[in-house]
């Protein structure tokens, strides 16, 4: 039988080192082989200093010991007046005198939690009342040292570490060393996955952490897939069906956080959209020959802006896949102000009365869009600024920086209320969260917005929000069933129920379970889901309800439908077919879909189908784009 000590800590044999990673079961009374050791920072004085201060921008070196030998305990704890310290204190791994780090991970990300200090305890890595540790064993064969990287901006005054390990007598063939990666996408691209990992060379996945953040604070992000590529492959031998079934978890993590031996949500924050979790690939560590590439969709098919971090965790033989640089500090803290994804970029701001300069201010944080804002200066008269816009109304939020040198200052639209935008003090340029300026007309196709200042301010950003007017006047008649037989055969969008073949108000209709339907009239709402068709039907599921109104135009002319559904749907115009939408699901949004109409003079006959699938139903309608004023009525009024 071999014996205990290598079968159950040392990697150096990959096949073997699996086993180990694959079973939990240990015999304790079975004799180990080796001295055990422990590097602490222990007063070696006698006195009770047990800690090490790191001066600002240095590098303590904790862990520095010939091999052979490994590691199999590591615990720290840290006193940091940096509110920002989990991200900006690095712990770097260096194995058998290699010149580039085999880990170089923000201490906080490295023990699980990017975005805050939060108990959880796994079997292999945690943060435990004040405590950080991890049981990931670390082999080496000629020498070890780990270090610990200070870039706060100031001293960390204590730092405190145990570092366990056993002295061997001989390394053994074919080591696997312990490897982890930190990578972030401040602002996810919508072309592609997110990458949490690509390394070359012979080895297996042990494990991904993930710290994201949704720029919508929702967590639509969770429905992208993960997506690994073993050995080259061109298609990913594992592909999931959601992130949160990633993590062994499920429906958006709906009962809360929680900590297992290999998987566990250690932050969900809704109001921020933040999540933070693992998957310790224990009993399915992921073996690669070759390489491996893992990577994340984020939302369906990279459809959610995502501030995307993860720790990647690997056994693998030297040498390793050179990493890229870890971006510097004050681009690894977690975001203190979201810029949403539909915000505009301030390059993009035309500016009237000065000459504005774009300003690089990555140096103090990552909540800029592509790190820049816009610098305006006054020199005399009026500074405006005017930005292109379509609808008649808008409220404007306006985001900007407060810190030294930037004036305080208010926006205003020419005859309205100033709106103070920026009035806090601050030692270093800080984001200011968005600040409205509500009721902004829009005039000969633009919006633009008078300054009132003195000296120079910044502007971070414009998100225009239209007053949106949506139709509000509908008959319904539903539900009929949409035929289905599978989530891709669902006939029953361009089956033709009877109000595609007749308008009569008073007739009744079978429709499913054989129930009798009548048009029914609702009329009002308020803004966001004008027609919840899922309060006014039933059943809500697998059915197709139909809407109808009409509009009044004074004279020929084109207008545009602007259309958002849950899921499928299709619109006629004067019993004409102008538009059909068909996938499995969708998330009813505003102004999702572009319907070019034809109205004829007098009145139009506006048919809406809606088909629902699965969850909520419902769907937003309004109509822009006329030279001449329209009237909608259900009634024709």
């Amino acid at each position: 039988m071999k014996k205990l000590l290598t079968a159950l800590l040392f990697v150096f044999n990959l096949p073997a080192f699996s086993q180990v990673l694959l079973s939990d079961s240990r015999d304790i009374s079975t004799f180990r082989e080796g001295k055990y050791k422990q590097a602490s920072s222990y007063d070696s004085t006698g006195g009770n200093n047990d800690r090490i201060s790191i001066p600002l921008g240095k590098t303590a070196t904790i862990f520095d010991e010939s091999g052979p030998g490994v590691i199999t305990r590591l615990w720290i704890t840290i006193d940091s007046r940096d509110p920002y310290f989990l991200r900006r204190i690095l712990i770097r791994m260096y194995w058998d005198d290699e010149t580039t780090p085999s880990v170089e991970v923000p201490v906080g990300d490295f023990f699980g939690c990017g975005f805050e200090y939060r108990h959880h305890a796994s079997q292999y890595i945690g943060m435990t009342s004040g405590g950080y540790y991890s049981y990931f064993p670390m082999p080496f064969a000629k020498r070890a040292r780990i270090e610990i990287v200070n870039e706060t901006g100031q001293e960390v005054y204590a730092f405190y570490f145990h570092i366990g390990y056993y002295e061997l007598q001989k390394p053994q063939p074919n080591s696997g060393y312990f490897h982890a990666r930190w990578n972030r996408e401040i602002r996810t691209n919508s072309s592609s996955n997110y990458e949490a990992l690509e390394a070359n060379g012979k080895g297996q996945l042990v494990g991904i952490s993930m710290n994201a953040q949704a720029y919508n604070k929702e967590l639509g992000f969770l429905e992208g897939d993960e997506m690994i590529y073993v050995d080259g492959e061109a298609k990913p031998s594992i592909q999931g069906t959601g992130l949160e079934d990633y993590f062994t978890s499920g429906w958006y993590f709906k009962n809360g956080e929680f900590a297992s031996p290999y998987h566990g949500l250690v932050l969900l924050d809704p109001k921020k959209g933040r999540v933070t979790a693992y998957h310790h690939h224990i009993p399915d560590a992921i073996p690669f020959e070759k390489s491996i590439k893992v990577t994340f969709e984020h939302g369906d098919r990279n459809t959610e802006l995502t501030d995307m971090s993860t720790v990647a965790y690997w056994y693998q033989q030297e040498p390793h896949r050179v990493q890229l640089p870890i971006s510097k500090s004050s681009l690894r803290i977690p975001l203190r102000r979201v810029l949403p994804s539909d915000v505009i970029d301030p390059i993009d701001i035309k500016v009237n009365g000065t000459n504005p300069t774009a300003k690089e201010v990555t140096e103090y944080g990552a909540d800029w869009f592509d790190g820049k804002q816009l610098v305006i200066t006054k020199d005399k008269g009026v500074v405006e600024l005017e930005i292109e816009a379509n609808e008649r109304e808008y409220d404007v939020e306006v985001y900007s920086t407060a810190g030294p040198g930037y004036s305080s200052f208010s926006v205003y639209q020419a005859g309205g209320e100033h709106q103070l935008v920026a009035d806090t003090l601050t030692g270093e340029p800080y984001p200011l969260p968005a600040r409205i300026v509500k009721n902004v007309k829009s005039i000969n196709g633009s919006v633009k917005l008078s300054i009132d200042f003195m000296g120079s301010i910044a502007i971070d950003g414009l998100r225009l929000l239209p007053h949106r007017v949506y139709i509000t006047d509908w008959y319904l008649m539903g539900p009929f069933s949409n035929l289905r037989e599978n989530d891709y055969k669902r006939p029953g969008l361009d089956f033709a129920y009877p109000p595609e073949k007749e308008i009569d108000i008073n007739k009744t209709y079978s429709g499913v379970n054989q129930q009798l339907l009548k048009w029914q009239r609702y009329s009002g709402g308020k803004t966001g889901y004008e027609m919840k068709l899922r309060q006014l039907i039933e059943p809500d599921e697998f059915v197709i309800t139909y809407a109808l109104t009409y509009v009044y135009s004074p004279a020929d002319q084109p207008a545009t439908l602007l259309f958002g559904s849950d899921d499928a749907a299709k619109v006629f115009l004067n019993d004409e077919e102008v538009y059909r939408f068909f996938d499995l699901f969708r998330i009813a949004a505003p102004d999702q879909d572009k319907v070019n109409l034809r109205l004829k003079k007098g009145w139009n006959k506006l048919l809406l189908k809606v088909e629902n699938n699965f969850g909520g139903y419902a769907f937003y309608a309004r109509i822009v784009g006329v030279k001449q004023e329209i009237k909608i009525n259900a009634e024709k009024n």
